[in-house]
């Protein structure tokens, strides 16, 4: 895709995004709050009505299709594809009401060209576009340290991945520790942005990290599946985000190392 046709898009997500954020912050939202998988997995109207919103303003400017965590679907990651998760953290808008993001990313052949994470409450647009580097409300993020030691750094994963990874728990303790958001989205963007060493998670979906992974490896961080292997955002399963030397300690340590 040419620059100017990327930046040309990536405006108009940005403005799309940045209406959607005004809708779930409105006061007086009708929630109407659904469970999905779990009882934890939850849904509101509101990520319905502005999943809707952003899809019917990218096929009405694009005509490319969108796969969206609360039922838009496609055939296939053939050409362009937009991926959206109109909430990243919907727990976190139920009860916290702070924490969470909107998410869009733009997918060429399943690769992410184009990606947008909003931290809706904070008011930061996280950008990044394939080649043209990552930002923050539209100053550069720049590289994050690429020789620091997972040692020196904050990590952010979850207690199931502790309970799940044996070793994690030692890695942990050898760190500066452990934060969770409750948003794959902002803690991949916290990574991007030089505020925590890495993020570990078993199981994501495309929508919640195809934007983030772009902006992470905009701004120099290694993004890879759990065990090492390449991240391919169309596939649900594992992420390991890190700074590059947190990444390659990380991955020796909870994945290479002798029992």
């Amino acid at each position: 895709m040419e620059k100017p046709e990327l930046l040309k898009l990536l405006d108009y997500a940005v403005a799309t995004v940045k209406k959607a954020a005004a809708m779930a912050l409105e006061p007086g939202m009708e929630l109407n709050i659904t469970a999905k998988s779990s009882r934890n997995d939850l849904v509101t109207d509101v990520d319905k009505e502005i999943e809707q919103f952003i899809a019917n303003q990218l096929l009405e400017f694009s005509g490319y299709p969108v796969l969206g965590e609360e039922g838009h679907q496609v055939d296939s990651f053939e050409g362009r594809v937009w991926l959206v998760d109109p909430i990243d953290g919907t727990m976190n808008y139920i009860e916290t009401k702070r924490d969470y993001a909107i998410s869009l990313a733009l997918c060429e052949n399943g690769v992410p060209v184009l990606a947008v994470v909003q931290d809706v409450v904070a008011d930061k647009t996280y950008t990044a576009t394939l080649g043209g580097g990552a930002y923050c409300n539209d100053l550069p993020l720049g590289a994050v340290n690429s020789d620091i030691d997972y040692r020196q750094v904050v990590l952010l994963t979850d207690l199931k991945e502790i309970r799940a990874l044996p070793r994690l728990a030692q890695v942990l303790e050898e760190s500066r520790g452990h934060r969770r958001y409750g948003s794959a989205a902002l803690e991949m963007v916290e990574v991007a942005a030089g505020r925590a060493g890495g993020f570990i998670h078993l199981w994501v979906s495309p929508w919640d990290i195809a934007a983030a992974t772009l902006i992470c490896r905009e701004s120099g961080c290694i993004v890879s599946r759990f065990d090492g292997t390449s991240m391919d955002v169309r596939q649900k399963g594992s992420v390991l985000a890190a700074w590059p030397t947190v990444h390659s300690g990380l991955l020796y340590r909870l994945v290479q190392a002798p029992a």
